[in-house]
């Protein structure tokens, strides 16, 4: 007669203790590190510690969450109204100075919130949130809540941004935005990698500083040597509000107007984005070190965008990288820019009309 197997609850229960010894470990771990460090480990701002965001089992496919992801960041992060019902709750303590995102999300140009508030992807590390795919994103998409720390509000232009992560860890801030604007996860023209890569011809100093030497416009602190950030160009359009790109009266999510269009008269307002590291009067100018047509190409209303990539060029200095819309092939069917140096190059293309046959400047 076959013997009968037993489990074998003593080797179970010490692969449970020690499974169990291990949560425990890390959780300690967890909680001498960089959480209590941030505000969210901050107990006289978070009375409740952890059961200020967790709560009993939860809402189902959350971790154990008494609401969707979103709304519980925005339970805090949201209207003086919200925060004074987390204060009567207990679950808040001051928090004055907390800035009201969830304002942000209703301008016209914003990340999209996900309505059921669960996560984009696994964790919070990749996810494809294109506009273009109909994507939608959660705070922990960009947000760690247990281990980002406050930065530095003073943006150091000399080195590449860096932000806090997991585990009191560094990274550049262009990666975390590459996690959905990257290589292998941006859609279309949403893919802003493949512009600000530093093998380009040319691309705005996010990765590395710029290639070209000579940038007269720039506005004092910027030189040639400085560092931009994606948080340069892209967050609210208050200067008050809060940092990031959460959203923007300007698209897409600008801090500052952009105007992409043909036949718009230039001015200020117009290219208000281009004119807070770039001087207006020397863009303008063909004697302080534009090229020697650039002015007047301005005056006949062409954007900025008909010749310039703002992230950077695949194929062209000075982030020249025609747009195909504005921009055709000259009556020799070519369109391409040729860089001889010095500020001077030729063009061969057609252009409001005009027939650009290696036209020098």
């Amino acid at each position: 007669m076959p013997r009968l197997l037993r489990p074998r609850t003593r080797t179970w229960a010490v692969a449970a203790a020690a499974a169990g010894a291990a949560l425990l470990a890390w959780a300690g771990l967890a909680l001498a590190g960089s959480f209590r460090n941030g505000a969210h480990g901050n107990e006289s701002m978070l009375p409740r510690g952890c059961g200020a965001c967790h709560a009993g089992h939860g809402i189902p496919r959350s971790p154990m969450l008494p609401a969707t992801r979103n709304e519980t960041c925005l339970a805090c992060h949201s209207t003086a109204a919200a925060r004074t019902e987390a204060r009567t709750k207990h679950l808040l303590v001051g928090g004055d100075d907390l800035k009201d995102v969830s304002a942000e999300f209703a301008k016209a140009s914003h990340h999209t919130l996900s309505t059921d508030g669960q996560a984009a992807s696994s964790g919070f590390r990749r996810v494809n949130a294109a506009a273009e795919a109909g994507g939608t994103v959660t705070c922990s998409n960009c947000h760690d809540g247990h281990y980002l720390v406050k930065g530095n509000a003073q943006e150091d232009i000399t080195r590449v941004k860096e932000i806090g992560n997991a585990r009191n860890q560094a990274e550049p801030e262009y990666r975390l935005c590459y996690r959905c604007h990257g290589t292998t996860t941006g859609v279309g023209s949403l893919n802003i990698e493949q512009y600000t890569r530093q093998s380009n011809p040319s691309f705005h100093p996010v990765e590395a500083t710029g290639r070209n030497t000579s940038v007269p416009s720039l506005i004092n602190p910027w030189t040639v040597q400085s560092y931009t950030a994606c948080t340069s160009c892209h967050g609210s359009d208050q200067a008050a509000g809060p940092r990031g790109p959460h959203g923007s009266a300007f698209t897409p999510i600008l801090k500052a107007n952009y105007n992409r269009d043909d036949d718009q008269a230039e001015s200020a307002a117009q290219y208000a984005l281009c004119y807070r590291c770039h001087n207006r009067n020397i863009v303008l100018s063909e004697e302080q070190g534009s090229f020697r047509y650039h002015k007047k190409h301005m005056e006949k209303r062409a954007s900025c965008r008909a010749c310039h990539n703002s992230h950077g060029s695949k194929t062209y200095t000075h982030l020249i990288d025609f747009d195909t819309s504005i921009v055709f092939a000259n009556s020799n069917g070519v369109r391409n820019f040729v860089d001889s140096g010095a500020n001077t190059g030729a063009c061969n293309l057609r252009c409001h009309d005009k027939n650009h046959v290696n036209l020098g400047y």
